[in-house]
């Protein structure tokens, strides 16, 4: 797919129709020459580059060329806030077990302990993670953790 830019706006495919400096239009794209895209003030631009997440792609209207950067800080303190909103969420959907095991006086099953704290570990950045690569503990590891080391001899 080949792009264009007019103006440095953002590049696009070539439109359908174009408005060549003497005022003519051209309808068929299939029959534009080189001479008359310029001449409409399309200029053909390369394709962007691949982009490796969380990497950003940015054009440059000015020297018409694209832009791989890194996501700046105001995009980085939105995902640490994203980050923290979802473990909000997780944390919450496990505090019944915590107050129903507070109320009836029956301790705290390990796991949810376990999961909780790796939950709050992660939107405290304990272990200095790439907020970009999360991986989000999981209630189910957490129990199998927990009672990984536990022997079944003598059951």
């Amino acid at each position: 797919m080949t792009l264009y830019t007019k103006n440095g706006e953002y590049p696009i495919r070539l439109p359908s129709s174009i408005r060549l400096s003497d005022g003519t239009m051209r309808t068929d794209q299939s029959s534009f020459s080189e001479q008359e895209i310029a001449d409409a003030g399309y200029i053909k631009i390369e394709n962007p580059p691949t982009v490796e997440y969380p990497n950003k792609l940015e054009w440059d209207g000015v020297n018409l060329q694209w832009i791989v950067r890194p996501p700046n800080d105001r995009e980085l303190m939105a995902r640490w806030d994203e980050l923290r909103r979802e473990c909000y969420r997780l944390l919450a959907e496990t505090d019944y077990k915590i107050i129903k095991a507070m109320e009836t006086g029956l301790p705290v099953d390990p796991s949810y302990v376990t999961y909780r704290q790796e939950l709050r570990d992660l939107y405290n950045n304990v272990n200095n993670i790439d907020p970009w690569n999360v991986v989000f503990p999981n209630l189910i590891n957490a129990y199998a953790n927990t009672y990984a080391n536990t022997s079944s001899d003598g059951l």
